[in-house]
């Protein structure tokens, strides 16, 4: 029901249950006194002053309850848009505002305002900055076209939809009879400033007459978009609606898929979202290691499948997130490549489609050399953002200039590459205050802004907005938004490959003459300026030094291998905190940690050997399901010389003999290592002893030569004793014959 602002002020509406008490009167004062005189003059000055001053405390506590209308608190409440016909056609058609409405205030103390407003000139918003400036409810300069009113009927809570009808000279159908008059804007349509056509700012105030005197408790501002009923094709606005999925991490360190919650939601969303609206395609921006983790996950396969379904809709990007200038100033430039072709496997995988688009879609500012990397890595096409241009020229006077949107693509300045500007302001819009039905209605007027900057332009136009990659699309948003789209006679919303493809590049080198929508043909990259660094060539490069060691151990898990690889690409991620980082540069030394642990080596023992050369059994548990390529090294201060065996271990006990020399006889230490084949990194050690009872060469030489010397003293000795006695026997038989010859005596 539709009120006029004089039925709000009638006194009626103050209700009883708000008044407040009286204050005492002077009169009642003045018979107190009288009646206290006969109590003694002392007595009843005692009297009055106690109370005159509870007559005191009585008034100020009325008078600070009853303010005047102006300098009462507001009470608390709220209006919310919930939907709004997006376009305005005809007369004929309602624009329908749902809205809802929260407030503590009684319901038939609320009224609903709608105002609306044009240029001083009567005219719709003259620029986008004219636009900007309306959007946080500042219309002052502005003027106030119509206003009309609508009242509530229940207390708490109110959702309710509102009517209003809009007539002009260039709009077709005639308003139903019966309308109310004050539910009826008629625009005036001056032809000197574009007819109808156009945007106008529709504020809806919340406002509580209680008082008598309004008070506006919340306001929105929305907008009429006024639009010509047939619009040629080619002279619609390009728009591609750019929304990156999958900048965190969606693997662990050790290689596992782990999505994030919100990269699925966000997933969830936009594939709805698709599915609803196909006449208003979204462009998602998916990075490859996200469309790995999806397809790897099978409570995901749905999401696989249904980004599978709308391939036309996907622009590949790299592996992960990654800074192009800032890892080129980190020395690993290369690895660019590296990750575009890592994710042109990933899709081709799971997608059946290449990657491979030509296009690169910076969420972050790239510098000149990062340019010129992507072009090297054969990308064509590059959308950059807004801050990280340069500032286009303008020699001309004041009264010549761009127009105020650059709505085509330009070559990048030193390069080959066709660039594409990402509106800043079309993305403040997403993160906006307010409900999702008004953020959705003021991305449209923008829109709607960029096309009546110059609506009569030949050529097509376009424009692409790359959602922030924090932003996190709600249904609501995205159904207003693209319900919206959809049915727009002004816009038409393409992929980004088939707005680079439909909108020519710009053909201008100077300002034109008159705003007419040309666009330069050249603008220049700033390169931006990085602080830190992230990340090193020497770490990634020690991480893959690793990881072919590794790969050398478990030549047969090539799945293991592959996942950890992809996570030293998820290292070079933008923006990835430190910790993060080095989790993932040290899983190729946490992986050989954990098939070392694996690994059980006889320990403690001690073994004896009876000869100098012996063969020496090794029995070696190995727990992990993957068979490990190493080699066996086998060394001791004791031994003869060093030992190493390639060996292939498998689940279970592998058991082998070994011949090792000792040099001399006694106990010593033996040390067991199992490496890598390449000899670099330890899986594995244990050490025993060695007790040696086998004599030596060196002794058995020493033995042989004493005993040799001896057996020879011994024959010296006894040859020498022999002559000695034959000597002696010599000599006693030389005396025997002289005592034979003695004369016998005479006969």
């Amino acid at each position: 029901m539709s009120l006029l602002r004089t039925d709000r002020l009638a006194a009626s509406r103050v209700s009883d249950r708000r008044t407040k008490p009286p204050l005492p009167s002077a009169s009642w004062l003045r018979d107190a006194q009288s009646a206290l005189t006969s109590l003694g003059w002392l007595t009843a000055r005692a009297l009055l002053a106690l109370f005159a001053a509870g007559a005191l405390v009585l008034a100020t506590t009325s008078i600070g309850n009853f303010r005047p209308a102006g300098a009462q608190p507001v009470p608390k409440g709220l209006v919310t848009l919930v939907s709004q016909s997006p376009w305005v056609e005809s007369s004929s058609v309602p624009i329908r505002l749902g809205l809802r409405v929260r407030s503590p205030v009684a319901a038939n103390d609320l009224l609903v305002d709608v105002a609306l407003y044009t240029e001083p000139d009567q005219s719709a918003l003259a620029s986008r900055y004219e636009f900007n400036t309306t959007l946080t409810g500042q219309l002052a300069g502005l003027n106030q076209l119509a206003l009309t009113t609508f009242s509530l009927s229940s207390v708490s809570e109110t959702h309710a939809s509102v009517e209003i009808y809009v007539t002009g000279s260039e709009l077709s159908g005639q308003v139903p009879t019966g309308v109310p008059s004050d539910q009826v804007f008629q625009l005036p349509c001056p032809p000197r400033y574009g007819g109808c056509g156009g945007v106008y700012p529709l504020q809806v105030s919340l406002v509580d007459v209680f008082t008598g005197q309004p008070v506006t408790i919340d306001s929105f501002t929305t907008y009429l978009i006024v639009v010509p009923s047939k619009v040629a094709p080619q002279e619609r606005l390009r728009f591609s609606f750019v929304v990156p999925v999958g900048v965190p991490p969606a693997f662990t360190p050790a290689g596992a898929p782990k999505v994030p919650r919100g990269t699925l939601t966000r997933i969830e969303t936009v594939v709805r979202a698709e599915m609803s609206w196909p006449q208003a395609p979204l462009t998602v921006d998916l990075y490859g290691q996200t469309l790995l983790a999806v397809a790897q996950s099978r409570k995901n396969l749905r999401l696989a499948s249904a980004l599978a379904a709308h391939p036309d809709i996907v622009v590949g990007g790299p592996f992960s997130a990654v800074n192009p200038t800032r890892l080129i100033r980190a020395g690993l430039g290369s690895d660019l490549a590296s990750q575009f072709a890592r994710s042109d496997q990933v899709f081709t995988k799971v997608l059946r489609a290449s990657a491979s688009s030509g296009i690169y879609i910076a969420t972050t500012p790239i510098g000149a050399h990062g340019v010129a990397e992507l072009a090297a890595d054969g990308i064509t096409r590059i959308v950059v953002p807004q801050n990280n241009l340069a500032s286009v020229p303008n020699s001309k006077p004041a009264t010549t200039q761009w127009p105020y949107t650059l709505s085509a693509p330009f070559r990048i300045a030193g390069s080959t590459i066709e660039g594409l500007q990402a509106d800043l302001g079309l993305a403040t819009h997403l993160t906006a205050p307010g409900s999702p039905a008004l953020g959705a209605q003021q991305l449209l007027a923008d829109l709607a802004e960029l096309y009546f900057d110059s609506p009569d332009y030949p050529q097509p136009r376009g424009v692409a907005l790359v959602a922030p990659d924090s932003w996190a699309p709600t249904v609501a948003f995205l159904n207003a938004t693209l319900g919206g789209l959809a049915s727009s006679p002004i816009v038409t919303t393409v992929p980004l490959g088939q707005l680079f493809q439909t909108v020519g590049g710009g053909t201008c080198q100077e300002p034109p003459t008159v705003i007419t929508g040309c666009s330069p043909a050249v603008r220049s990259i700033v390169s931006p300026t990085l602080t830190g660094v992230s990340i090193t060539s020497g770490q990634v490069q020690a991480a893959r030094g690793q990881l072919a060691e590794l790969s050398s151990v478990i030549p047969s898990d090539t799945t293991t291998i592959n996942a950890l690889e992809d996570g030293i690409l998820l290292t070079e991620t933008a923006g990835l905190d430190t910790g993060a980082r080095q989790a993932y540069l040290s899983a190729p030394l946490a992986m050989l940690d954990k098939l070392g642990s694996e690994l059980s080596l006889p320990a403690g023992r001690t073994v004896t050997v009876t000869s100098s050369s012996a063969r020496l059994p090794i029995a070696i548990t190995s727990t992990s399901r993957t068979p490990l390529h190493v080699i066996l090294l086998v060394s001791g201060p004791n031994l003869t010389s060093s030992t190493d065996v390639p060996v292939v271990l498998r689940h279970g006990t592998t058991s082998f003999i070994v011949r090792v020399g000792t040099r001399t006889s006694g106990d010593s230490n033996l040390q067991l290592e199992l490496v890598s084949p390449g000899g670099l990194l330890q899986l594995a050690s244990a050490e025993f002893t060695i007790r040696s009872t086998a004599i030596s060469g060196v002794a058995i030489v020493l033995t042989a030569g004493a005993g040799a010397f001896l057996l020879f003293w011994w024959v010296r000795s006894a040859s020498r004793r022999r002559r000695r006695h034959a000597a002696r026997r010599g000599r006693s038989h030389q005396h025997e014959p002289m005592s034979g010859t003695l004369a016998e005596p005479a006969s």
